[in-house]
């Protein structure tokens, strides 16, 4: 006869999604980071949840009085006060502990306050600053490991234990703690550009599938979030689709990637309302027009241009500009995410992208957008990158080789033409333009021309 543990979720978005089906309950997790990281946030979701699910949650802190978790939590919209009230939730402060038998004596007391409230979740924060404090350290770990590890574990409560990771250091410092915890959670960071990249790497976690070892992280108003895993298995097929859109001569269907390269000396924002974003919203579908390159008002400030050609179908639009230089790979992945789960758009078109290649080291814009684009293809979103760089350079764009199709964009003399280089479906693509016509000529003169859905196979 076969026993499985019951399983519950951290409360973590993306990371909870991570985990599947959860992490067994009663499980040990150790979760060590670098000073600022965010473990006190991530564990206060954890609490958070439980409590607000009716699971009596306890939290334990050697480092910071009441008043100062309660106003940091009310930041990200956790009131844990209410669940005070209610017996869900208890702060247990430890603030003055200096020898072993105190912290022995403490603990006896900690495990009590877990019966007495029946904790169904326990966080210690942090088990570094009680080492620290003591002056018998091996001690200390001693009543660490047999009390709580052990005291915990045998009343079936799922903890988190915090533990303090100097910055650049490459393990929690723990000794025995890393072997003995059923999970590792590490969270660090980097400083690339001028920006913090945020990511936590997935040790291990018993009982638990984890297929990514590591995934950026971002703060929100609602705590710390992860982009959610990837669905490989809902990517749609590229041969067979109820709904096509047509570019010019180019067949697209729902989920494909398309880059557009262009010369560092084109602006390609009228090629990008005129023949991207305007047409497609004018058929009825559903737009995220995003820059990285020109502000909100200059997007919508040609697309004015389009007066009532566009009529009520506005609301179908989205138009946005960011900051490349204030993106983070995990700010691009759960934008992109969240923005696109809320506002279910049929296309995504970003111009500049480049620039965030710019404020990126190459293997955080590479693993980010090819993440951001498998998500879209499971989703079944188009999306359009227009990326600068020289003809001559083309293959040499991150990612090139996986959309599915790469187009060339040559401008001269207020005219275009859209040159395949790489078309889905195609051993060759054609030596034909995909599409030709006038940067000068009005919204209303080109509308039809470009992109358009239209339906059968």
């Amino acid at each position: 006869m076969s026993y499985e543990r019951q399983r519950i979720r951290l409360g973590v978005p993306g990371l909870d999604e991570l985990f599947a089906s959860g992490v067994p309950m009663g499980s040990v997790i150790l979760v060590a980071g670098y000073p600022g990281a965010g473990k006190t946030t991530l564990a206060s979701q954890f609490v958070y949840a439980g409590a607000s699910s009716g699971e009596p949650s306890i939290y334990v802190s050697f480092v910071e009085p009441r008043s100062v978790f309660i106003e940091n939590a009310l930041s990200f919209g956790m009131d844990f006060r209410p669940l005070e009230e209610k017996g869900l939730f208890r702060y247990y402060e430890a603030l003055n502990v200096s020898d072993p038998e105190a912290l022995s004596n403490l603990i006896e007391d900690i495990l009590l306050q877990v019966d007495s409230m029946k904790a169904r979740r326990v966080v210690i924060d942090s088990v570094t600053t009680v080492e620290q404090l003591a002056k018998d350290p091996t001690r200390v770990r001693e009543v660490l490991h047999s009390a709580l590890y052990l005291g915990l574990k045998l009343r079936g409560a799922t903890s988190l234990l915090i533990a303090e990771l100097p910055f650049g250091a490459e393990s929690s410092q723990l000794g025995p703690e890393e072997f003995i915890a059923d999970g590792v959670i590490i969270m660090k960071y980097r400083y690339v550009k001028g920006k913090m990249e945020r990511y936590a790497e997935i040790r291990k976690m018993r009982g638990t599938s984890v297929e990514y070892a590591s995934m950026p992280y971002t703060f929100t108003a609602r705590g710390i979030e992860f982009p959610p895993p990837l669905r490989h298995e809902a990517l749609p097929s590229g041969a067979r689709s109820e709904r096509t859109c047509r570019l010019g001569e180019l067949t697209l269907r729902p989920g494909m990637g398309t880059l557009i390269l262009y010369d560092p000396s084109v602006d390609p924002l009228r090629f990008s309302v005129y023949y991207l974003v305007a047409p497609a919203v004018a058929s009825g579908l559903r737009v995220r027009y995003i820059s990285y390159i020109h502000s909100v008002a200059s997007m919508k400030d040609l697309l004015a241009a389009c007066g009532d050609l566009l009529g009520d179908k506005l609301g179908n639009l989205s138009v946005e500009s960011h900051d490349a230089s204030l993106t983070t790979a995990g700010d691009l992945e759960l934008r992109a995410y969240t923005s696109d789960r809320d506002f279910r758009p049929d296309v995504v078109v970003a111009e500049g992208v480049h620039m965030l290649r710019k404020f990126m080291t190459p293997s955080d814009y590479v693993n980010a957008t090819y993440r951001v684009l498998v998500r879209r293809a499971s989703m079944g979103i188009m999306t359009f990158h227009l990326y600068a760089l020289p003809r001559e350079n083309a293959w040499r764009a991150p990612l090139s080789t996986y959309y599915d199709n790469v187009l060339y964009l040559y401008a001269k003399g207020g005219k275009f033409s859209l040159e395949p280089l790489r078309v889905w479906g195609e051993l060759a693509p054609s030596e034909e333009s995909v599409l030709a016509g006038s940067l000068k000529a009005d919204c209303r003169s080109v509308l039809m021309e470009g992109l358009k859905q239209v339906f059968g196979p």
